[in-house]
C-alpha cells in the first residue's frame, strides 16, 4: 500500500490498521491461513479480475494466500485505484 498510496497514514481504528487518506482506504487483516484486505469504498472498485468478494452496501474484501498474490498487478491496480478514489472524492458520513 505504501507503493501505491503513498499519501495515505496508518491510524488504529475498531482495532484494526487502516489505511486512511481524507477517508478509511482499506484495512488489513491477519488469519491463521490468509490476510483479508477491507476496502472501505470496495462496491465503488472496478475489479476486472474478480478479486473483490462481498455483497455490502459499500465495502468490500479479498483474500491473499500468497505472498506473490500481494505483489500481482491486478492487486496492485485495487490498491491504486483505492488510493485515488480516496484523492477524488468527498469523504462519506459513517
Amino acid at each position: 500500500m505504501r507503493d501505491e498510496g503513498p499519501r495515505l497514514k496508518v491510524e488504529r481504528r475498531w482495532g484494526v490498521r487502516w489505511f486512511v487518506g481524507t477517508d478509511l482506504v482499506c484495512a488489513v487483516f491477519e488469519f491463521s491461513r490468509h490476510v483479508g484486505v477491507e476496502f472501505w469504498r470496495g462496491s465503488s472498485l472496478r475489479d476486472s479480475t474478480g478479486l473483490i468478494e462481498g455483497t455490502g452496501k459499500s465495502l468490500r474484501h479479498l483474500k491473499l494466500t500468497f505472498v506473490a498474490a500481494a505483489r500481482s498487478p491486478p492487486f496492485r491496480e485495487l490498491l491504486r485505484e483505492a488510493a485515488q478514489l480516496d484523492r477524488e472524492s468527498a469523504k462519506r458520513s459513517r
